[in-house]
């Protein structure tokens, strides 16, 4: 492709970007939506094989004497950072061509690619050679920031050892620095090991208290965390309790296998944002936690957790909250701790309380359904379809865990033969929960 084309593409996207859009249809705006960020990824892979031909050649020292990051922020604005970012991906894809054709084809995205480039630079590039297949199938089912949480337990589960050592020298890199300002207030910085529960915790303690107080609390998410942390503080001090979260006390779940709390090296467990913690961790939090056990089938589904009543019963939310994982709605991302179980045959009309007669769902989304004309549909498993008010229908398939993905990949990896057994038939439940009662659900 010549200059004068890529000139006409930027000409012709610059017209959609001044373009009156008030005579499009909503089918139009989703359109063009879809088809501008694709156009985005593509071209975003575009430069960075211009920019890593341009590095290679060292284009910009023939007449300016600049680095190439020192040139791109000079010509181009870029700051340099980014351009080093950039730069390593491109690099590292050179060893991984199934990714980066994947890449230029747009079935994945820049953020997709460097996640696999930087498990690649942990683990070795010919580590992740053979498998580039599964990684790209991966990348396509999921959004970035799960990705880089299942390759992060790639590398746990094909070299325990190493993974260690990275998590010994993770811990020796956290910090948390406290300063009074000019002006009276408090900064807070700080980083927090990210190969272990401490910044779930943090994460579940502040979450518990950071919602807004009602339809009036004009307060910005960080202002509420902020607001929550002080509060965390003042209620440690004065007895350490804090709320429950959709009926549940205030803690941090991790989902693992029975194979992995009897063992005494291996295995690993999934928190609820994905992240996966070795099974030493795991192992450890058991020692200090609340058990449950969750019997589960195929897919990893809970099949029995306890009788049926009209309010959800702590031991079910924990069943919800394996299997569903938030709010189910299609394309919703709300957390489990924002969700309320719902019917799908109101106890009214003589719905059981039961796992196949439960859904978890946000509030807007639960709202939806009830006030909005949706109507959910339960067609095997935990496979719901969802019909719009229109009577058109949405399928909306299980949500697959970061686990699952890691279990995947190193089986590719390993020739077919997985680090570990894995989650199939039964999983327990473990819950580092404070000392509270817990609460049932409103349905």
């Amino acid at each position: 492709m010549s200059s004068d084309n890529l000139r006409e593409m930027v000409a012709a996207a610059q017209v959609h970007a001044v373009a009156d859009l008030r005579g499009l249809s909503d089918a139009e705006v989703t359109e063009q939506l879809t088809a501008l960020r694709k156009l985005a990824d593509v071209a975003e892979a575009a430069y960075l094989s211009r920019l890593r031909t341009f590095d290679r050649r060292r284009i910009s020292e023939q007449g300016s004497r600049l680095s190439t990051r020192a040139w791109v922020r000079h010509e181009l604005k870029v700051a340099p950072g980014e351009t080093a970012r950039v730069l390593k991906v491109a690099k590292r894809l050179v060893d991984l061509p199934v990714v980066e054709a994947a890449l230029m084809a747009g079935e994945i995205r820049l953020p997709h690619a460097a996640a696999i480039a930087d498990a690649a630079t942990l683990l070795g590039a010919d580590v992740l050679a053979g498998c580039q297949d599964a990684l790209v199938e991966a990348a396509k089912a999921d959004e970035p920031g799960r990705l880089r949480a299942a390759l992060r337990g790639l590398g746990a589960a094909v070299d325990s050892k190493a993974a260690v050592k990275r998590a010994e020298k993770r811990d020796e890199g956290r910090w948390l620095d406290l300063a009074s300002t000019f002006d009276g207030a408090v900064s807070i910085s700080g980083v927090l090991p990210g190969g272990d529960e401490s910044g779930a915790i943090v994460a579940a303690a502040i979450d518990a208290l950071a919602k807004p107080s009602g339809a009036e609390d004009e307060r910005s998410p960080a202002q509420r965390r902020a607001d929550a942390l002080v509060e965390l503080c003042r209620r440690q001090l004065n007895g350490g309790d804090l709320p429950s979260q959709g009926g549940e006390p205030a803690h941090v779940t991790v989902v693992t296998d029975l194979d992995t709390l009897e063992a005494r090296a291996g295995g690993m467990g999934e928190l609820g944002d994905g992240s996966i913690l070795r099974g030493e961790t795991v192992r450890r939090l058991a020692c200090d936690a609340k058990i449950s056990r969750i019997i589960t089938g195929a897919g990893s589904q809970p099949l029995d957790v306890g009788r049926s009543q009209r309010t959800v019963t702590p031991a079910q939310r924990k069943a919800l909250r394996v299997r569903d994982k938030g709010c189910r709605f299609p394309g919703c991302d709300r957390p489990v701790e924002w969700t309320d179980a719902h019917h799908l045959t109101a106890w009214a009309r003589r719905g059981a309380t039961d796992l196949d007669n439960m859904i978890l769902l946000c509030r807007k989304h639960h709202t939806a359904v009830h006030e909005g004309g949706w109507s959910i549909l339960r067609i095997e498993g935990a496979r719901f379809v969802f019909i719009d008010p229109h009577g058109c229908p949405r399928r909306e398939d299980p949500p697959v865990s970061t686990t699952d993905v890691v279990i995947r990949l190193a089986e590719v990896f390993d020739g077919g033969r997985s680090p570990r057994a894995g989650p199939s038939d039964e999983h327990t439940h473990v819950s580092v929960e404070p000392d509270a009662a817990e609460e049932p659900d409103a349905a």
